[in-house]
């Protein structure tokens, strides 16, 4: 029995098993991700030509971001300071505290998952953004007043 060809096929499938599973760092860039937590959707936006990021919780925010093959990092956020629901509001602050954490990610099948070192992670689905149709000019009609003349004012004689 010739061993060769089935040595040659189980190196073959050996190697591709232990392939780079790392994900790409240009599959975010102009991605748009949305998960839903605890009934709240935390949208995350990677900006198309910086390392930029922006989204909505309860509020806008926006900061930076950097990437070195499976690793990722968030700079600090800046937010718009809007009042919500409770719960609402407590997703956001435990989202804003867990970007300062985050140090890994994986993507994969419009799947994006962003880990912490204590095993935390958040799960976002990507989802396509359609872009705002432009607004109708919109008439308003307007009723047209009648200028009515002044009269200069009459001193009185006192």
């Amino acid at each position: 029995m010739n061993l060769k060809p089935f040595v040659l096929a189980a190196g073959v499938l050996a190697l591709a098993a232990c392939g780079d599973n790392t994900p790409n760092p240009e599959l975010l860039k102009g991605a748009n991700f949305v998960s839903a937590a605890d009934g709240t959707d935390i949208v995350l936006s990677f900006d198309a030509n910086e390392m930029k990021v922006n989204g909505r919780v309860v509020n806008l925010y926006n900061g930076t971001y950097t990437v070195d093959g499976a690793k990722i990092t968030f700079g600090p956020m800046a937010s718009t300071m809007m009042m919500g629901p409770a719960a609402a509001m407590q997703t956001e602050q435990e989202y804003f505290q867990f970007l300062t954490t985050v140090d890994s990610y994986d993507l994969q099948d419009g799947r994006l998952t962003l880990k912490n070192a204590d095993g935390k992670e958040i799960v976002f689905q990507q989802v396509e953004v359609e872009q705002a149709e432009p607004a109708e000019e919109t008439v308003v009609e307007t009723e047209t007043v009648e200028e009515v003349e002044v009269s200069e004012p009459v001193a009185s004689a006192n």
